[in-house]
This record gives C-alpha cells, structure tokens and sequence, in this order.
C-alpha cells in the first residue's frame, strides 16, 4: 500500500462514524466496537486503558491539527501531521500499545489469530487485509501474533512515509 493510500485510509479507519471529519466521538466509538466485538467488559482494566489512550490520541490529535478550533479535523488538517515519528512518539505510542494490549485478550503477550482478525474487523479493516497482515507478522509460525510487533506495526503504519502493507 502507498504513502499516500494509506494516509487516507488512516483517515477514513479514524473516522468511525464516517462523517468525513473527526471528532472525539470518532475514538469513542472506536473503543466501544473494539471492546464488543472482541468480548472486552465496560469498565475493565482493558477497556479503560484503550479509551483512556484514544482519548489522549484525540486530545492531542485536535491540539495539534485542529487549525481553526472547531472540536473537528479535516483530512487535510489530518495530512499536515502524516509521517511525523516525532508526534506519534509523543501522542500516538500508547494508543498503539492499548490497541495491541486490548487484543490480547489473555494477557500472555500475543494476539490469537481470531482476536486479531476481530480487532481489524472492528476498526474496519477489510478481512482479506487483516488475514494478510497477521501472516505477515506471525511469519506462518505460531498462530500469534507478539504485542510488541504489533504496536511496532502500528508505529511504522502511522509514521512510515515507505511504502507497507
């Protein structure tokens, strides 16, 4: 996948109620499919981590690109921030790692294949994608995937101007 596609399809897996713009309600939304799709509890210890860290990436998100203060981000306020390991480094990395600790629903730090393919089917992604992805990163071995490869995926899909998967 390009740069560039993947820039927008960034933006459009962000924008959870695919109003073209996105708000808070966007990444509450979010945490709310993630948390039922793969059986997570209200107000467990995985479901408050994962809505705590999308609502500081929110935060910062909108502080940083939301140019004329609307409570709204554009795709184009969206692109000004794309690629920046700086920014992600400093507001993205921990939504990264709740994301992959959220999937790993036994907390032996891997994501079954199943959890995985529910946690990409609830952000959006198409299945196909999803299933190519965890065999990429499980390399056909195990049937699992690590949590710290897939937060490292999740960095380098959010700040690689490189062409990925």
């Amino acid at each position: 996948m390009s740069s560039a596609d993947r820039l927008r399809l960034r933006f459009e897996l962000l924008d959870t109620d695919g109003s073209s713009v996105l708000t808070r309600a966007d990444f509450v939304l979010y945490t709310s499919r993630v948390c039922r799709v793969l059986g997570v509890a209200d107000g467990s210890p995985k479901a408050e981590a994962l809505a705590a860290a999308c609502g500081r990436y929110w935060e910062n998100l909108a502080a940083s690109a939301d140019r004329d203060h609307d409570g709204r981000v554009t795709f184009e306020e969206y692109a000004a921030l794309s690629h920046d390991p700086s920014w992600f480094a400093a507001h993205g990395e921990a939504y990264a790692v709740a994301i992959a600790a959220v999937g790993d629903l036994d907390d032996d730090g891997l994501i079954e294949r199943d959890d995985f393919l529910g946690l990409h089917s609830a952000a959006g992604f198409p299945l196909a994608y999803a299933a190519r992805l965890f065999g990429d990163l499980d390399r056909g071995v195990t049937g699992r995937v690590s949590t710290a490869d897939f937060a490292a995926f999740v960095r380098d899909y959010y700040t690689s101007a490189a062409d990925l998967l």
